[in-house]
């Protein structure tokens, strides 16, 4: 978690520890790299239930039961199509696709527990649309077609965002704040999915992946410009969530101003190792 104090960082801090308390496993730990928590999402989906009246005790619930199922999503998206062939590899192909099983049946638990049915709902929604999402662009890779921009990062952010959208979309109480909450979380998301992947490329030197992989797929492309272009794409997108800040109530201002900020930092930093290298 990060060390920057929001108005609602302890009460988040507290959210992700529960989500983890109620995914730890040590057998599956040892065989599995379990994903790290979307913890900007997370913050904002926070915020937005608190802005729409809920207790924090029921927000609480809600970003809880919302983590461990992108726990689940992200679990089973880590799991290769192509593995080495050894007893190693298939127990941890296996254990992946169980644990995801196992997170995303958490959620189902606690929001029955806790009488959120329609929760349920919205949810169990929401995850049919994301694994459709998946697939779609699992198969334009495949089949290399070539997919838009736009059509990249629709699909895109269907995967990242689609369990917080829909929840913003049930129970936002007005049309102006679920645009507002849903455009929130899409571009942030994105912002995060572009800046992960420079860091990977540059520091981890790993294959280019997401954003990176669309952009090399392109004809004459080289991997200098797809570097370049996912720079240029992740300081486009911190300059859109910081003018999305200017329009915002000065409570949502504040959190999402340190979220971006995070951001900046983490571009300043790399920019700064690149030019030491």
């Amino acid at each position: 978690m990060s060390k920057e104090h929001t108005p609602y960082v302890e009460e988040v801090r507290s959210i992700i520890e529960q989500i983890y308390k109620r995914t730890t496993h040590s057998y599956v730990e040892y065989y599995v790299d379990v994903p790290s928590m979307a913890e900007n999402r997370l913050e904002l989906l926070y915020l937005f239930l608190l802005e729409q009246g809920m207790t924090k005790e029921r927000a609480s619930i809600f970003c809880t039961a919302t983590g461990l199922v992108q726990l689940g999503l992200d679990m089973h998206e880590n799991v290769e199509n192509q593995y080495e062939q050894s007893l190693s590899a298939e127990r941890n192909r296996q254990l992946t696709v169980l644990a995801g099983d196992y997170y995303s049946s958490r959620y189902y638990n606690l929001l029955a527990e806790t009488g959120e049915i329609e929760a349920i709902q919205v949810l169990s929604g929401a995850i049919q649309r994301v694994n459709e999402a998946k697939m779609k662009l699992y198969i334009a890779g495949r089949d290399s077609r070539s997919l838009s921009d736009e059509e990249y990062w629709e699909l895109r952010n269907a995967i990242d965002t689609g369990l917080y959208v829909a929840i913003v979309e049930k129970y936002a109480d007005s049309d102006d704040r679920r645009r507002l909450w849903v455009d929130l979380m899409k571009e942030t998301a994105k912002v995060e999915s572009v800046i992960g992947e420079w860091e990977q490329i540059k520091w981890q030197e790993q294959v280019p992946f997401g954003f990176a992989r669309f952009l090399l797929q392109k004809p004459g492309a080289t991997l200098a410009q797809v570097l370049s272009g996912v720079e240029m794409k992740a300081m486009e997108m911190i300059g859109m969530c910081e003018q999305m800040v200017r329009s915002l109530p000065a409570e949502t201002r504040n959190v999402l101003a340190s979220i971006t900020a995070r951001y900046s930092h983490r571009v300043n930093r790399l920019k700064r190792v690149i030019e030491e290298m």
